[in-house]
């Protein structure tokens, strides 16, 4: 029969073990940690990564070191802390929390829930997202040092590494490298042998270790060699590792879409068109109007709406009629492409398409776009620069929404709108001003710097921060522009759609090809008799309105040399190359901040005991005066520092015996302290004259003194009488101490 202490109770595990399988499993996460660079970008969020898990691993062995108790929540608490003086330290009142800490986390935790959803890894390493995936290894930290308090803790540990492995292939379809998975397959061998070896320890051959190894390698040789005949990873994690959804699904809003598929990494043909205008078109897909303060909304009509095309057109501007035939390739939706303004006349449609009055776009409740081949009859509308610089608009109950702004927005907004135009007397010259300064400015074309520096979105935030990182894709400037056109009074409204395309001859006739590169959105601002005008502020993509200025007669002038012509803008997609992405500076980079918080953390967490022990000590000394009793809890607490076996039963003079057995001890100073001790508990509370403060300090001097250095320093560092007075050493099974 075996011995019924061997099977309830788990096996004693040394300081030495104990820190050896935390080593073991830190080493497998910082292994594991690198397999997530298929699914988040770049190098800094892997330094904070490191950094906030280090912290909250400390936190977690200095708190086992002491032997208290709730490690995990305070672990968890220290995690929170460092957490917020990387992320969000602008919140903090000196270093303590706020309120607006809450709302701040809340409010990144929302932005990079949305870019997961929304994104194809891997992403952008913005704060958001590096705020997750360091919060996330914290806890898995925290959650691996509660597995190994467990009998069991192998398998468990087992499971949560293989989990962590596991996840970046599942978001991103990438199966991971092998020697990944062999170098944490191999480390937590070794934790295995570890703890079986402890379980079995004094029953265990040496021979029985020669099995062990080669079951091991042959289990990771033949884990190794599955994948090669197994079916490949598939992505399987939302959104992540897939086509992102469509721009112009049912309920879906087309500017939190755009963005995703501008950086989608595949080029699809969404539709090819031919006009008889001499220009390629502009095609509307959406109107956003309803402006949150978040987001653009799309635009629903309502009774005051103004009913758009050739009636809101003065006579005597210059309208030419044309057709544009439009066939849909690989575009699914129930919204279709259509130039501005139209007619209303569709021909070659089957279904049921309307045009809403708000924005002239065609929709349907019932069909989508494939397969559709159809013509729409729209205007070009031609009016001369003098003709804009005219008209006057009255802001009338149909377009009061066209002006609404939030409440309070960041001030950048409206005075570089104020500032731009400052020298313009008519709307017509403020929406030409605020069109140059975005697309012959300091402005540049970029994709991916807004997600890099976590400023990606279409709200008044992310308006302020892009004119001051003065890069974006046509989401921004659209928005900027629109929202500045707001602040002066303007009507404006965003319209998302495809950009002109390319063009290529056939038969000779020039047809225009959209891509999923060309999706764009676009300024639209309303001018009493002319309408709703174009304006595209994007830099480098489009083309920038502007109407015939008037012909000025100067006597005797040479006429004018006819320019040279010149290509278009050139268009991004496939074939231009990508700007450069935001300097590491500009990408909101968390290393830096990590490793100063993490260094003064690690100052804090190693100062504290020190400190509360320090504090106790003198505590008690001062009440050591006038009784001896704190004098001798002392002493009890400086033998448990020290590490000095102890029983729980014993008695004053028996716990002083086995001081005595201690090298070096000052055995007269030891007697004095405990004659008054007896004295003061078996002479009804009576105190012996004088105080034992210069015994105490003589006996722990000499105790110190006989301790070997390692165990003078656990005790200024990790003074385990701060986890209460129980005694450190317990009784083993065979009645001895064990240390």
């Amino acid at each position: 029969m075996r011995d019924a202490e061997t099977v309830t109770r788990s096996p004693v595990r040394t300081a030495r073990e104990t820190w050896f399988d935390h080593g073991v499993i830190a080493l497998a996460l910082v292994l594991l940690l690198s397999g997530f660079g298929t699914i988040v970008e770049g190098r800094d969020w892997w330094v904070t990564t490191i950094l906030v898990a280090t912290m909250t691993g400390l936190t977690c062995a200095v708190l086992r070191g002491l032997g208290t108790r709730f490690v995990a929540p305070v672990a968890i608490l220290v995690e929170l802390l460092v957490i917020v003086w990387i992320f969000v330290p602008e919140t903090l009142l000196a270093i303590v929390p706020t309120p607006q800490t809450v709302t701040a986390l809340a409010d990144m935790a929302s932005v990079a829930q949305q870019t997961i959803v929304q994104e194809k890894a891997p992403v952008a390493a913005s704060r958001p997202i590096v705020l997750v995936v360091a919060s996330a290894f914290g806890l898995i930290v925290v959650v691996a040092d509660l597995m190994l308090q467990r009998r069991r803790a192998a398998p468990l540990i087992g499971v949560l590494l293989l989990a962590v492995f596991a996840t970046p292939a599942l978001v991103s379809g990438e199966t991971p490298p092998a020697w990944l998975f062999l170098a944490v397959a191999a480390l937590w061998l070794v934790l295995l042998r570890s703890r079986t070896a402890t379980a079995t320890r004094g029953g265990t051959s040496r021979l029985g270790a020669v099995p062990a190894l080669a079951l091991g390698v042959t289990a990771l040789a033949g884990a190794v060699a599955f994948p090669s005949v197994a079916p490949d990873v598939g992505a399987a994690a939302a959104s992540w590792g897939k086509p992102p959804p469509q721009v112009f699904g049912r309920g879906i809003n087309p500017m939190i879409e755009l963005g995703q598929n501008l950086r989608r990494n595949s080029t699809a043909t969404a539709l090819t068109y031919t006009t008889t205008f001499d220009e390629p078109q502009y095609l509307k897909v959406a109107t956003l109007r309803d402006f949150t303060g978040r987001t653009w909304k799309p635009t629903e009509t309502v009774r005051a709406d103004l009913f758009e095309g050739e009636r809101l057109i003065d006579s005597d501007i210059e309208v030419e009629p044309g057709r544009t035939r439009i066939r849909i390739d690989q575009l699914r939706s129930t919204m279709l492409p259509v130039p501005y303004p139209s007619t209303g006349t569709v021909t070659g449609l089957d279904g049921e398409w309307t045009f809403r009055r708000a924005g002239q776009t065609l929709t349907s409740r019932t069909d989508d776009s494939r397969g559709k081949t159809y013509t729409v009859s729209s205007l070009d509308v031609r009016p001369t620069a003098e003709q804009m610089r005219q008209l006057r608009t009255s802001i009338g109950p149909g377009l009061e929404s066209y002006v609404e702004l939030p409440p309070t927005m960041p001030s950048i907004i409206e005075r570089t709108a104020r500032e731009v135009t400052a020298d313009a007397d008519n709307d017509y010259d403020r929406a030409l001003a605020l069109q140059k300064f975005f697309r012959d400015g300091d402005f540049r074309y970029s994709e991916t710097a807004p997600v890099a520096g976590d400023y990606d979105g279409n709200g008044v935030e992310v308006i302020a921060e892009f004119l001051r990182k003065k890069a974006g894709y046509c989401v921004h400037f659209s928005s900027a522009m629109a929202v500045m056109a707001r602040t002066l009074d303007m009507p404006s409204r965003i319209a998302v759609g495809y950009a002109p395309g390319t063009s290529n001859i056939r038969d000779g006739e020039s047809v225009f090809t959209n891509t999923s590169d060309d999706l764009h959105a676009w300024t639209e601002i309303y001018f009493q008799g002319a309408g709703w005008v174009r304006f595209d502020p994007t830099t480098s993509v489009g083309d920038a309105t502007s109407f015939v200025e008037p012909a000025v007669d100067t006597p005797d002038a040479e006429p004018a040399p006819t320019p040279e012509p010149t290509q278009a803008a050139p268009q991004r997609g496939a074939d231009t190359p990508e700007q450069p992405v935001a300097a590491p500076s500009e990408q909101g980079s968390t290393a830096p901040r990590s490793a100063i918080v993490t260094l003064a953390a690690l100052l804090v967490v190693g100062a504290v005991p020190w400190v509360v022990r320090s504090v106790r000590r003198r505590w008690r000394t001062s009440r050591g005066r006038t009784d001896v009793e704190p004098l001798w809890r002392e002493l009890e607490d400086v033998a448990r520092d020290l590490r000095i076996p102890a029983s729980a039963a014993d008695t004053p003079r028996g716990f002083a015996a086995r001081l005595t057995a201690q090298p070096g001890v000052d055995d007269d100073a030891l007697q004095a302290l405990l004659r008054r001790v007896e004295h003061a508990r078996f002479s009804r509370g009576e105190q012996p004259p004088g105080d034992g403060v210069a015994d105490l300090q003589a006996v722990t001097a000499s105790l110190r003194a006989g301790a070997s250095t390692r165990r003078r320093l656990l005790a200024t560092l990790l003074p385990q009488s701060l986890a209460g007075r129980t005694p450190v050493a317990r009784v083993a099974a065979s009645g001895r101490l064990a240390t």
